[in-house]
């Protein structure tokens, strides 16, 4: 992978930082978090770590799906979460030298509880659907 690679595209987009914009994540909820391995080879001995998240939208009118393909790490720091883990009220991408792209993601429920993650991939892709009426 180049050490060049950009940030994904939807990053930079006005839309993504603007909480009035429903395709905005300020504010989504977890729906699903979904770590799996993809495997190739005669006996899927080549393995990958890939990972998607699914929020529902903060206007409960759509879903937002990130897919995080060729992971390198992940952290889950949660305190509680007996009651979710609340609404998505950050997020920060950085890129790593070896070309990577972390993704670190701020949660909170009420006023004193957070959660942080860490997801570091080669790649991050972010679609928007409207919900069916």
């Amino acid at each position: 992978m180049s050490a060049h690679q950009p940030f994904p595209s939807f990053s930079d987009a006005e839309w993504y930082s603007d909480p009035s914009d429903h395709r905005c994540p300020h504010d989504a909820w977890l729906e699903s978090f979904e770590i799996y391995e993809p495997a190739e080879g005669e006996r899927s001995e080549k393995r990958t770590t890939a990972i998607v998240v699914r929020l529902l939208g903060a206007y409960h009118d759509g879903h937002i799906t990130f897919r995080y393909s060729d992971v390198t790490s992940y952290e889950i720091r949660t305190a509680k979460s007996e009651r979710g883990i609340g609404d998505w009220i950050d997020d920060q991408f950085t890129l790593h030298s070896d070309g990577s792209i972390k993704h670190k993601i701020n949660w909170c429920m009420g006023s004193n509880t957070r959660s942080t993650w860490l997801i570091e991939a080669a790649s991050i892709t972010y679609e928007w659907k409207t919900k069916k009426a």
